[in-house]
């Protein structure tokens, strides 16, 4: 899983986590696509495994759980 903060209170979240919390992220699964022709391709779904299905998540919001 590949992480985009999306704003900079989330990034200094994701910045912030300590080994052993659990947390719950909240945003979108995403497909990058830039102007020059680049792209990172992302799996748009959870159920998916092996080659391909990584994902790159938009994160909106995270919680720390414990």
């Amino acid at each position: 899983m590949h992480i985009i903060p999306a704003n900079e209170q989330v990034e200094d979240e994701l910045d912030n986590i300590l080994v052993g919390e659990i947390i719950l992220l909240e945003g979108q699964l995403v497909s990058i696509k830039a102007d020059d022709g680049w792209k990172w391709k992302s799996s748009l779904s959870r159920e998916d495994t092996g080659g391909g299905a990584c994902e790159v998540v938009w994160v909106e919001k995270l919680l720390r759980l414990k």
